[in-house]
């Protein structure tokens, strides 16, 4: 859509552009799931019949197990105590195990949009660029070794807030030396909201009314990646994790869209 807002002296004109975004696989040429991607040692996507294309595939967790009689009433959990993450029992058969897992995330947007506004006034031009999506999920994979308190490595200050004792939290797990009950599997604790909204682009100009040496004089300043609006706790919602477009959704030591400031001039003799 392209529209001019306002012409004359002062002039404003707009552009948005929307996609609605959906899929669906409709043959594998077999019934068995395909999957992909390593996440710490366990597959983190799914292609299947039926789903989307990739989507995340693991445990569903609920809450924490506050005490011991919490864990014994459980289905049985290997290597869980009180701290840490209660996982559920999807099927329903008292065993927590790779038959419980299921679809807990689509990196997949659902709406990819844009706007370009681009307003002019005696030699001065300003054009500001926004960029987003929204309707998909990020596995924040950085979060397993940043919040995972498995090992002896520096951890986010998120940590802060685990576990200590029956209803000091219901969300960060214990600290615990190799990780018995499995707190950092593939589940949905790493999933996030992936929706964000960027100024992309801004630019600030000024044509030098200039005529008798140069032709053309044209200063500016320009903004990149100047500010994103986000739920993602992750350094940039705009991931695509190494390897390929096949890892999209997977925020795992991917490198974030840099911000940049910078001032130029263009001269025509």
């Amino acid at each position: 859509l392209h529209t001019v807002n306002i012409a004359g002296e002062l002039n404003w004109e707009t552009d948005f552009s929307a996609t609605y975004n959906t899929n669906k696989i409709i043959d594998l040429n077999s019934a068995v799931p395909y999957y992909i991607n390593q996440v710490n040692n366990s597959y983190l996507t799914m292609l299947q019949k039926g789903y989307p294309i990739n989507v995340f595939y693991g445990y569903v967790t609920d809450g924490l197990f506050q005490n011991q009689t919490e864990v014994e009433n459980h289905a049985f959990q290997p290597g869980a105590a009180p701290g840490d993450i209660r996982y559920r029992d999807l099927n329903n058969d008292g065993v927590i195990n790779e038959s419980d897992r299921t679809v807990i995330g689509n990196p997949n947007p659902t709406w990819l949009f844009s706007m370009n506004n681009t307003v002019e006034w005696k030699g001065l031009e300003l054009s500001v660029y926004l960029q987003g999506v929204a309707g998909n999920s990020i596995y924040n994979a950085n979060n397993i070794e940043n919040t995972g308190m498995a090992a002896a490595m520096n951890q986010t200050v998120a940590v802060l807030d685990r576990w200590t004792g029956e209803g000091t939290s219901n969300f960060m797990p214990r600290a615990v030396y190799g990780d018995p009950n499995q707190n950092c599997r593939v589940s949905d604790r790493f999933v996030e909201n992936g929706s964000y909204l960027r100024v992309k682009n801004i630019t600030l100009a000024y044509n030098v009314p200039i005529k008798k040496v140069l032709t053309g004089l044209r200063v500016f300043v320009t903004a990149q990646n100047l500010l994103t609006i986000t739920k993602y706790t992750g350094v940039d919602p705009e991931v695509n994790s190494k390897g390929g477009d096949i890892n999209v959704g997977i925020d795992h030591l991917s490198y974030p869209n840099v911000k940049t400031v910078s001032v130029g001039a263009t001269v025509n003799f």
